[in-house]
C-alpha cells in the first residue's frame, strides 16, 4: 500500500508541474500577444524576448532574420538573463550567422523542425561557436511564413540541467509560431508602409528626376533622369555627394539627418549656374522608424523662371503703354475712360468727352454685338473677372481687335454699381494667332487641311456618326507616277501639279465632304454623311475622273492619274485610326492592281491575310538573297529577220520553298524597300558572268544584258567595281549590254550623264530600258551615250490600235534619225513580228519567240536561232 501511494504522489506531482508549466505559457502568451500588438514600441522586440526567455528559464532568447537572400541570418534582438553566467557581451560570430557554416542548424531549421540538442551533441562547428560564450544547450524554434524560413528564435542555457520538457517544448514551439505570424504580419505592413509612402510621393508628380537615398546618403534608387545631372547607373550605389553638384548635394546634405529624425517633406529651390538650371527639390521620408529613407524629387523649373521672369518684363511693358481704362455702369453705357481710349477710337483727346455717356455696343461690329452684351450682362451678376475680344470701329470707319478685361465694382450693401475694364488692342497678336492656326491646322503648300485638322474632322464625323446612326466614309487618294514627275521636272512643277490636283479633287467633293492633304502626293477624302454605296462610288469616279484632266507641265500637256481607295465608317473599321488604316490598305490595293482605279474596301475583305502574306514572303526574301537562293532566267533578243540570237537578258527568279515561283514584279519592288537590291543586283551579275565565261569558253559570242538599278548607278565606284567583276571572269566590257530605265537615267541629269559616259567610255553598249514611260526630250536623247533603246511592252500592246501603230512608227524613225539600234519589247504574236519588219526593226524581244528560260535551253537558242519564228 506504501508503494502504491509513492506512485500517486508522484503522478500528482507530475500533473502539477505540468500544470504550472501550462500556466507558465498561457501567462507568456498573453503578454506576447499584448507586446506584438505595440510594434510601433522602440523595444518591443526586447521586451517579447525577455517574456519568452522567462518562461523558457533560458539564459540568453535572441531573434534571428533572414537576409534577402536568405543565406544568412542576422540577430535583430536579444535578451540575457543578468544571474547567468554567459558573456555579458555578445561576439561577432553570433551577429551573424552563416547557413552555409552550420549544416545541422541549417537542415534541421529549413525542414521546419526545432533543433534541440545540448553542447556536445551538436557538430563541431556549432560546438566552437557556442562555447565562446559558454553554452551548455542550445535550442532553436524556426520562424516560417508561408512554409518558407525567414529566421528564427534562439533559447541559450548554460546549464544543460535547465533544458525545457517536452510539455515546455510543445508550448514554446506553439508560441513561436505566433510570433513567426507577428513578424511576417509586421514585416509585411512595414514593406506595405513604405511602398505606399514611395507611391505617395510618387505618383501624380510631374518631376523630372526621382532618386532614393538611404541613411548614408547612398543613392538607392534611380527612377528617372535629367539632363544636367548624371545618369542614373552612373548615380546608383553611389555617394550622394561624389554625383550630384556641389549646390544640390550640400543642400540635401544639410536637410538629411532632420528628415531621417522623423520629420515632415521639405523643399527648395536649388539653381545650378553651370548648367543654367533651375531645380525644385522635394525631400519626403519613406519607410520605417529602424528603417528610413529619403525620395529625393527635382522638377526643373527652369522653363518657369524663366518664363515669369519674361512676365514680369511684358508686364512692366503693358504699364508704359497707353491701354484704356474704362468704366461702365451695369447696362453698359460708358461713363470713364482714360486717353488710351482715344487711342484705340482713333480721335484727338478733346474730343473723348463727347464718347461717353454712350453704350459701348455703339462702337463694336454688328457679329460682335450679341457678344459683348453677354459678358456686360454676365459681370453685372458676377464677382469674377472676365475678359472677351470683339472688333471695336475707330473714327475712320476701320475695325481693329481688342481685348476687353471686365470686373464688377460693388457697393457696401452688395449691389454692382458700375463695371470697370482694361481695354488694349490685340489687332496684330489676334491676326498672329490666326496665322498660327493656319500654319497648323493646314497645309502650307495647298492650303487643305493637314494631318491634324483632319484627325479633329474625322473624329468629331465619327461621334456624330455613332449618335445618329450615320456612316462616314473616308478615302485615301495618291497621284500615280508622281516621283518620275519630280525627277523628270523637278520639285517646283511637282508642286505646282499638286497644288492644281488639290483644286480639282476639292470642286468634285460633297459641300459637306473635307479633302485634306495627308503628306507628299496622298490626299485624303472626308465624306461625313454617306447614303449608299453607289452614292459613294459616284463620288469615287468623280475624284479619279477629275485627276484625269489635261495638264500642262513645262509646255507638255499629261494626263495624271490617281489610285483611290475608300472605306466606310461603320461597316469596315470601327474607329477613326482603323477607318485611316483600311482606306490606306485599300488605296495601296488599287495602286499594285493597276493604278488609275477605284477600290472598295468592301470587295477587298482579304487584304489584311493578303498583307500578311506580303510580310512572310518579304523575310523569305531577304533570306534568300543573303544566301543566294535567286536564279538567273535568260530571254533572248532576236534579229526577226534573220531568226538570230544577238543577245540574252539575265533577268532575276525566285522560287520560294513556301510560295513556288514568285513574280518579279512583286519581289524586285520589295527588295528596293528593304534596302537588298543591290546586294540582289550583285547576286545576278556573277551568277550570269560566271554562266557567260562558259558560253565564251565554248564558242558563243552573244552579248549579255543586264539591268542597272537606281542605287547602284549612284554609286561613285560602280563603273570601276563593274569592270574589275568583268576581269576577275576573264570577260570585256564590250562582252555586255547595260540596260537602264528612262526614268532612272533622267533622274539626276547632269549626274547620271557623267556616270552614262563612264560606262561608254569603258567600253559598255547602253541601252535606254522601258523607253517611253519617262519624260525624256529629244535633245537629252540625243546627248545621251546610248546605242540602243528598248521600247516598253506597253506600246507593243496598243499596235491593234490606229494610234498605237502610228506612235509605233514615230518611235521607229526617230531611232533611225538618231541611229539608234531599237529593240521593241512584248512581242507576241506573228502580226506584231510582220508590221515591225514593215517599220524597219529587226529586234525583236517577247514570249512569241521565248520567255524566259533557264540558262540551258538560253544556250540552245543561241546555237540553233530561232529562225522558225520568223
Amino acid at each position: 500500500m506504501l508503494s502504491e501511494s509513492s506512485g500517486f504522489s508522484s503522478l500528482a506531482m507530475h500533473e502539477q508541474q505540468a500544470l504550472g508549466t501550462y500556466h507558465t505559457y498561457f501567462n507568456a502568451f498573453d503578454s506576447v500577444v499584448s507586446i506584438l500588438t505595440h510594434t510601433d514600441e522602440p523595444d518591443y522586440l526586447l521586451d517579447m524576448l525577455q517574456v519568452l526567455g522567462q518562461a523558457s528559464r533560458s539564459s540568453m532568447t535572441g531573434l534571428y532574420l533572414n537576409d534577402e537572400h536568405g543565406r544568412c541570418a542576422k540577430l535583430v534582438a536579444a535578451w540575457r538573463d543578468q544571474d547567468c553566467s554567459l558573456l555579458e557581451y555578445t561576439p561577432a560570430p553570433f551577429l551573424s550567422i552563416d547557413y552555409d557554416q552550420y549544416a545541422l542548424l541549417a537542415d534541421t531549421l529549413a525542414v521546419g523542425m526545432v533543433l534541440n540538442k545540448s553542447l556536445l551533441e551538436l557538430p563541431l562547428a556549432e560546438q566552437m561557436l557556442l562555447a565562446q560564450v559558454g553554452i551548455r544547450h542550445l535550442l532553436c524554434v524556426p520562424l516560417l511564413q508561408g512554409g518558407e524560413l525567414f529566421g528564427f528564435l534562439a533559447f541559450l542555457n548554460d546549464s544543460e540541467e535547465r533544458q525545457p520538457d517536452s510539455v515546455a517544448l510543445r508550448l514554446l514551439a506553439m508560441l513561436s509560431n505566433h510570433v513567426a505570424q507577428a513578424l511576417g504580419k509586421a514585416k509585411l505592413e512595414a514593406e506595405s508602409l513604405a511602398n505606399q509612402q514611395r507611391l505617395r510621393a510618387l505618383v501624380g508628380a510631374t518631376q523630372d528626376m526621382v532618386f532614393e537615398l538611404d541613411a548614408q546618403a547612398i543613392v538607392r534608387h534611380v527612377w528617372s533622369g535629367h539632363p544636367a545631372l548624371p545618369a542614373g547607373d552612373v548615380m546608383l550605389n553611389r555617394p550622394m555627394a561624389t554625383v550630384l553638384p556641389y549646390e544640390l548635394a550640400s543642400e540635401l546634405l544639410r536637410l538629411l539627418p532632420q528628415i531621417l529624425a522623423g520629420q515632415s517633406s521639405q523643399q527648395f529651390n536649388c539653381m545650378l549656374p553651370e548648367q543654367d538650371v533651375c531645380l525644385l527639390v522635394r525631400v519626403q521620408p519613406v519607410g520605417t522608424a529602424q528603417q528610413r529613407s529619403v525620395v529625393v524629387l527635382l522638377q526643373d523649373i527652369s522653363a518657369l523662371m524663366h518664363d515669369a521672369a519674361r512676365k514680369k518684363t511684358m508686364l512692366d511693358t503693358l504699364n508704359l503703354l497707353e491701354e484704356a481704362i474704362v468704366d461702365l455702369l451695369p447696362t453698359g453705357v460708358l461713363t470713364e475712360a482714360t486717353l488710351g481710349w482715344s487711342k484705340l477710337r482713333g480721335i484727338e483727346a478733346r474730343d473723348l468727352p463727347a464718347e461717353l455717356g454712350r453704350p459701348l455696343i455703339s462702337w463694336v461690329h454688328p457679329e460682335d454685338i450679341k457678344l459683348v452684351s453677354h459678358i456686360i450682362d454676365r459681370q453685372a451678376k458676377s464677382k469674377e473677372p472676365a475678359s472677351e475680344r470683339f472688333r471695336l470701329l475707330r473714327a475712320d470707319g476701320d475695325f481693329i481687335w481688342v481685348e476687353l478685361r471686365l470686373i464688377a465694382h460693388f457697393s457696401p450693401d452688395g449691389r454692382v454699381t458700375a463695371l470697370r475694364g482694361v481695354m488694349r488692342d490685340v489687332t496684330v497678336a489676334h491676326l498672329n494667332e490666326q496665322n498660327i492656326t493656319q500654319m497648323a491646322l493646314y497645309d502650307g503648300l495647298t492650303r487643305l487641311p493637314n494631318r491634324l485638322l483632319l484627325d479633329n474632322e474625322l473624329h468629331r464625323a465619327i461621334d456624330e456618326a455613332r449618335r445618329e446612326h450615320r456612316k462616314v466614309a473616308l478615302g485615301f487618294i495618291d497621284l500615280d507616277h508622281f516621283k518620275q514627275i519630280n525627277d523628270a521636272f523637278g520639285h517646283k512643277t511637282g508642286d505646282d501639279l499638286l497644288v492644281m490636283l488639290a483644286q480639282r479633287l476639292n470642286e468634285v467633293l460633297p459641300e459637306n465632304g473635307l479633302l485634306a492633304r495627308w503628306g507628299g502626293d496622298e490626299f485624303i477624302a472626308l465624306i461625313p454623311e454617306v447614303e449608299s454605296q453607289k452614292h459613294l462610288a459616284e463620288i469615287a469616279e468623280q475624284l479619279r475622273l477629275a485627276a484625269r484632266q489635261s495638264i500642262m507641265i513645262n509646255g507638255m500637256e499629261t494626263q495624271p492619274t490617281v489610285s483611290v481607295g475608300f472605306a466606310i465608317y461603320p461597316d469596315n473599321a470601327e474607329s477613326g485610326d482603323e477607318l485611316l488604316s483600311a482606306a490606306d490598305h485599300t488605296m495601296y490595293h488599287a495602286k499594285h492592281a493597276g493604278r488609275n482605279s477605284v477600290c472598295f474596301y468592301s470587295d477587298i475583305v482579304h487584304l489584311k491575310a493578303l498583307g500578311r502574306e506580303h510580310v512572310a514572303i518579304q523575310s523569305r526574301l531577304s533570306s534568300a538573297i543573303r544566301h543566294g537562293g535567286l536564279q538567273v532566267f535568260y530571254q533572248p533578243i532576236v534579229n526577226a529577220r534573220t531568226g538570230e540570237v544577238i543577245a540574252v537578258e539575265a533577268l532575276a527568279r525566285w522560287m520560294d520553298d513556301k510560295s513556288g515561283w514568285i513574280s518579279p514584279e512583286l519581289f524586285i519592288p520589295m527588295a528596293e524597300k528593304v534596302g537588298l537590291i543591290q546586294e540582289l543586283s550583285e547576286q545576278i551579275m556573277l551568277q550570269s558572268f560566271a554562266k557567260l565565261r562558259d558560253w565564251r569558253e565554248s564558242g558563243l559570242s552573244q552579248k549579255l544584258m543586264i539591268n542597272v538599278s537606281r542605287s547602284q548607278l549612284y554609286l561613285p565606284t560602280f563603273v570601276t567595281t563593274l569592270v574589275e567583276r568583268l576581269t576577275q571572269f576573264k570577260l570585256r566590257p564590250s562582252d555586255v549590254i547595260i540596260e537602264i530605265t528612262e526614268s532612272v537615267a533622267l533622274t539626276d541629269y547632269a549626274r547620271q550623264m557623267r556616270h552614262l559616259r563612264q560606262l561608254g567610255a569603258a567600253g559598255f553598249v547602253l541601252a535606254i530600258d522601258d523607253f517611253g514611260t519617262g519624260y525624256s526630250s529629244l535633245s537629252q536623247l540625243h546627248e545621251m551615250p546610248a546605242q540602243m533603246l528598248k521600247v516598253d511592252v506597253s506600246f507593243s500592246q496598243r499596235l491593234h490600235t490606229e494610234d498605237g501603230r502610228r506612235v509605233m512608227q514615230a518611235i521607229a524613225q526617230m531611232a533611225q534619225a538618231l541611229q539608234l539600234d531599237l529593240v521593241i519589247e512584248g512581242v507576241e504574236t506573228l502580226e506584231t513580228v510582220r508590221f515591225l519588219q514593215g517599220l524597219g526593226v529587226n529586234y525583236m524581244q517577247g514570249f512569241y519567240f521565248s520567255q524566259p528560260v533557264p540558262s540551258g535551253v538560253a544556250e540552245l537558242w543561241m546555237r540553233l536561232g530561232l529562225q522558225g519564228k520568223t
